[in-house]
């Protein structure tokens, strides 16, 4: 059905176009016109109508949607297309270079580099990916395993020799599903359950790790996207000696890093704004972290970031160091 609501929205935009001797001005809109209409096949729900999407781009604007309003939607698409290509590994989170990074309070937590040592100023970056392992197994449902690796590289120590102060390793399994519930102003957009592993891979005294099981839920109000991810921490052990691996590295993290993320999201145009929020729910020792993220277009392949973090859990390193952090870069795929 889809494949031939996109054939009829072709023929549409070929025949709106192929007007003969048509002036430039009316050839520029016409090609606007067939740009609208393959945008809003990526965008719009299977099941909509063909009349409602050519209505959409309707030249007179008498009845255009704006595009943030099936952002998602859009890039969940255009993820399906790329799904089994051999070649193509599909974004997951945000992936970004962030050459300019100011960190307020630099501590190491590493006995063999002292905190004097480490700089303010430093690089961070993340690259995040995802590959299909199993796909509509139930009901439109894909298993995902995805990637996600997060760098603080003190770039401008000369004398520590630039190290990677701190690698965050997340690797995840999950199955995620499209949904398409209505609560009165409130659209459904995605369901998403999984394991989900945080590390930095290193050895003690400074191992940090922890295993989480979680639940996603994604939905729209408007042009505002709202994502809640309530997790629940996979108990570790403290019956070990402190040297051992086996070890609980971090047995107090959820009262830094609560038991949720709250994201709210608002697309505009080719800019989207993004909140973060963390918080451990309690009325005393009340702790988390919120992070706020603009995007912005620099040219047609690549955007700007803006990222600003105040709180607990920038880095596991860090986890339980109150800590906030400016950082300016490029990023490379976006959340819509």
């Amino acid at each position: 059905m889809r494949a031939r609501l996109a054939l009829l929205l072709l023929l549409c935009a070929t025949a709106h176009a192929e007007q003969t001797q048509a002036p430039d001005a009316e050839v520029k809109a016409n090609r606007l016109y067939q740009d609208c209409l393959l945008e809003a096949i990526s965008k719009a729900a299977p099941d909509t109508p063909a009349a409602t999407l050519i209505g959409w781009c309707d030249p007179d604007g008498q009845s255009q949607k704006q595009q943030n309003e099936y952002a998602l939607r859009a890039r969940l698409a255009l993820e399906k297309l790329n799904e089994n290509n051999p070649f193509v590994l599909t974004p997951h989170r945000r992936n970004y270079l962030l050459p300019i990074s100011y960190w307020s309070n630099p501590v190491s937590n590493n006995p063999l580099i002292a905190d004097d040592e480490l700089q303010h100023h430093e690089a961070k970056f993340q690259i995040s990916l995802k590959a299909p392992l199993l796909d509509e197994f139930w009901n439109g449902a894909t298993l995902y395993f995805s990637f996600t690796a997060t760098y603080w590289m003190q770039l401008y120590n000369r004398d520590l020799s630039r190290p990677f102060r701190e690698v965050n390793y997340e690797p995840e399994l999950f199955i995620t599903r499209p949904v398409n519930w209505q609560f009165g102003p409130i659209d459904s957009e995605l369901l998403t359950f999984g394991y989900w592993h945080q590390s930095n891979g290193r050895d003690v005294p400074v191992s940090r790790s922890w295993d989480r099981l979680f639940v996603s839920y994604i939905f729209r109000t408007g042009s505002w996207y709202v994502s809640v991810k309530p997790w629940w921490r996979i108990p570790e052990s403290q019956n070990y000696p402190v040297t051992s691996p086996k070890r609980d590295d971090n047995p107090d993290i959820e009262r830094y890093l609560g038991h949720f993320d709250l994201n709210i999201i608002k697309p505009m145009g080719n800019h989207v704004l993004e909140l973060q929020l963390r918080n451990n729910l309690r009325t005393s020792d009340n702790n988390g972290s919120g992070q706020i993220e603009y995007s912005f277009p620099i040219n047609r392949r690549f955007k700007g970031l803006l990222q600003g973090f105040t709180g607990y859990g920038d880095s596991l390193i860090n986890y339980n160091n109150y800590e906030n952090r400016i950082s300016v870069g490029i990023l490379l795929t976006d959340t819509f």
